[in-house]
């Protein structure tokens, strides 16, 4: 999503980065890697599951380090990280794979360390951000698209025992331009077409869905869905959960 490059730095600014932490960024996002490379003097690490994705990362940012592995075993350490972001790298997860990857976060954080997650909202405010939300829901449809819930993520982080928990609602109402959602549509339509080519199995609704997506975006436009920001401390103090 590149024309939401300020939605990165607000991220990052509301987590709060010193120079000299040793940060960690979990997911294919290139432009999030950069901008973090600009707030801080150490080499920043990219956490990635394919080749393809660590060389777009290691194009845009040639000084980081990248990590090719599954989110669910990392090969990394014990206490190594002061900080560890997730730009909606779990939107394309499974739940399961979720909950065992923030039990790999937590085990490289060094104590009284922070973890970042930014996660759709799944709850739109207005039209446009509706056709976001059909947007999303049929790419859960053809298994892109994991859409998990504000108490699932709560909930998973509780487990893993992470503390002094903050949730904060981000609605920053950026809209899609055109051309992009020609893009999401035209593609939407190539995955059908890669299914049937391959015997994959659809949902009988799912051209109707497109449709309907594409005329509720001709009438509303399209925004991004508001984002939740969890953020979670890794120490040894009194845990409490606070709603911003």
């Amino acid at each position: 999503m590149p024309y939401a490059l300020f939605d990165r730095d607000d991220f990052i600014t509301r987590t709060g980065l010193g120079p000299d932490m040793n940060v960690l960024t979990i997911g294919q996002d290139h432009v999030m890697a950069l901008q973090i490379t600009r707030c801080v003097e150490t080499t920043v690490t990219a956490m990635v599951d394919n080749t393809k994705e660590a060389r777009s990362i290691r194009a845009f940012t040639p000084d980081s380090n990248q990590i090719i592995t599954q989110y669910a075993h990392q090969p990394i350490i014990s206490d190594v990280f002061d900080v560890v972001f997730v730009y909606h790298t779990i939107n394309s997860i499974k739940a399961e794979t979720v909950l065992k990857m923030f039990g790999e976060i937590r085990r490289i954080l060094k104590d009284n360390s922070r973890f970042a997650v930014l996660h759709w909202s799944l709850e739109p405010k207005n039209k446009a951000q509706s056709s976001h939300l059909m947007l999303l829901k049929i790419l859960e449809q053809v298994g892109i698209v994991q859409l998990h819930t504000f108490n699932m993520i709560l909930e998973w982080l509780k487990e893993i025992e992470f503390e002094n928990i903050t949730m904060e609602l981000v609605n920053s109402q950026i809209a899609v331009p055109e051309n992009w959602v020609q893009l999401h549509i035209k593609r939407l339509y190539e995955i059908i077409a890669e299914r049937l080519r391959n015997n994959i199995s659809l949902p009988a609704d799912i051209e109707k869905n497109i449709e309907l997506y594409e005329a509720h975006v001709t009438d509303y436009g399209e925004e991004l869905l508001p984002s939740i920001q969890f953020t979670a401390r890794n120490s040894k103090g009194l845990s409490g959960i606070d709603i911003i």
